[in-house]
């Protein structure tokens, strides 16, 4: 009886002794902030199936050294829905499925924003434009939307055509979509604000481009292209801020300024005096940008005295404001007061002082054109956000029409590329097929049919001159979305 009594008493021991610890309560990791999906931002390898992702990272390089970001990140937008690998609907079009992805890129709507495409679009948005449908300002973070269509492939895959409300048929340097978003509602620019587009490649190239504004692209409504007018091609204004804490200054003071001024003989011979008002901006790095005479007297003075701030350039002390640098605006005034002893010098000093203003105000946003925006480049002030085209009209001694005599379907869409620029026309459904009409007569183009039944893609191309017939024939063949997107892009 002891025996099982001491042999139950080491079994409980060893029992408890073997009890596993209490295990220790960790707080679960908070899962990445994503961008919010959109309802035409889809994978960026749709015919795959899987969805494509690039890692977040900070921005790598910037078009101005002195613009003042701080961090940006950016990534590939997740398809729509919790569940990307479901197959897409029945009724879903091709585009849907073969769209070009977009990148966000996560800002702060209180400062000035610069962020980059891979493709080399630009996009710099001053602070505090952004707004809601309620005129209340965004609040961060905000998501700002890119898409990049600089290809012919990119614009087909995406259903993109260069066609104005009107019909008229425009070339185009690239298009591209701009949107921003906070906590999953689309914003918009506050009234009178606006933002500044650069872009790469035939848009700077071919300066005649000019910009154009998308309409439609809602559904099953194509995009439409409306000009954008004369203010595009304007600057955007440099914005007036708190004055700096401790201003700009030159060398020891304004006579440093005083020893670079010359009297320009021109103006001792007419014995041109008077006091020249230049107002220029200095920047982060002490340079001088963007100088222009307010006032002038002429008589080679007014050139002197841009001369003198643009050799200047480089050595100002930039103003600081919070302990923070700053690029401010400056009004310098210089007086040129003649005399006798001029007229046997050839360069001779001004003889008056010049005196910097006494007031300045500090430009908070990075908005003023720098030596980075090189002949490569093309700058458009935009007034909207959405679907934006360099385009110009596509020019031709005469026009045609013809006919392709395919059966008119929902998932059918009829395409013209131009194989000289790019330049896409869409055919419009009729009784008797697809009819293009205006399209300029005795031109190389590729004519290209899409369609899709049943979740399946079939495509039809054929190259031909236009004039030459009043019907074009199309015969469809079946593909896949791979083989597809592959043969979209070795169109030139």
């Amino acid at each position: 009886m002891k025996r099982r009594l001491l042999f139950s008493l080491f079994i409980s021991a060893a029992l408890a002794g073997c009890q596993s610890e209490k295990p220790i309560r960790v707080e679960a990791a908070q899962p990445a902030e994503v961008a919010p999906a959109l309802a035409d931002s889809l994978p960026e390898v749709p015919a795959s199936g899987a969805v494509g992702r690039r890692d977040w990272h900070q921005l790598g390089r910037r078009t101005s050294r002195t613009a003042p970001l701080i961090v940006y990140r950016r990534g590939v937008l997740r398809a729509p829905g919790s569940d990307t690998t479901a197959l897409p609907p029945s009724e879903a079009q091709l585009h849907d499925l073969t769209l070009k992805a977009s990148e966000y890129f996560q800002i702060d709507p209180t400062q000035p924003a610069e962020v980059h495409g891979r493709e080399g679009t630009v996009v710099r948005i001053p602070a505090g434009v952004l707004v809601t449908s309620a005129n209340q300002p965004a609040a961060n973070p905000v998501w700002v939307e890119l898409k990049e269509c600089y290809s012919v492939a990119d614009m087909l895959l995406s259903n993109l055509s260069t066609v104005t409300p009107e019909g008229e048929l425009l070339e185009s340097g690239g298009i591209v979509l701009v949107r921003a978003s906070a906590k999953g509602q689309q914003l918009r620019l506050a009234p009178g604000e606006a933002f500044q587009l650069e872009m790469p490649g035939a848009a700077a190239r071919k300066k005649e481009l000019k910009l154009f504004y998308g309409q439609g692209g809602r559904g099953r409504q194509p995009v439409r292209w409306v000009a954008a007018g004369p203010s595009a091609e304007l600057p955007l204004a440099p914005k007036a801020a708190a004055t700096a804490d401790q201003m700009p200054s030159y060398g020891s003071g304004p006579a440093d300024i005083n020893k670079l001024v010359r009297y320009p003989q021109t103006a001792v011979a007419s014995r041109t005096e008077g006091i020249v008002y230049a107002s220029f901006l200095v920047d982060e790095a002490g340079r001088v940008e963007s100088p222009e005479i307010v006032r002038g007297i002429g008589g080679g003075c007014d050139e002197e005295v841009l001369r003198v701030l643009r050799q200047t350039s480089g050595q100002w002390t930039p103003a600081r404001s919070g302990g923070q640098l700053v690029k401010v605006k400056m009004m310098l005034p210089i007086r040129f007061a003649f005399h006798d002893g001029l007229a046997n010098s050839a360069e001779a000093p001004a003889a008056d002082s010049a005196v910097p203003a006494a007031t300045a105000q500090t430009v908070a946003d990075d908005e003023v054109d720098s030596d980075e925006n090189s002949s490569n480049r093309r700058v458009y002030t935009c007034r909207r956000l959405g679907w934006l085209n360099a385009d110009k009209p596509l020019t031709a001694s005469s026009s045609i029409g013809f006919t392709v005599p395919v059966d008119v379907e929902p998932g059918t869409s009829i395409r013209l590329v131009f194989e000289d620029c790019l330049a896409i026309a869409e055919a419009q459904p009729q009784a008797d097929g697809y009819s293009f009409q205006g399209i300029p007569g005795n031109r190389k183009v590729l004519l290209i049919g899409l369609q899709y039944r049943n979740g399946t893609p079939f495509i039809a191309m054929r190259r031909t001159v236009t004039g030459q017939a009043a019907s074009e024939q199309l015969e469809f063949q079946e593909t896949t979305l791979a083989d597809l997107e592959r043969t979209m892009e070795r169109i030139q």
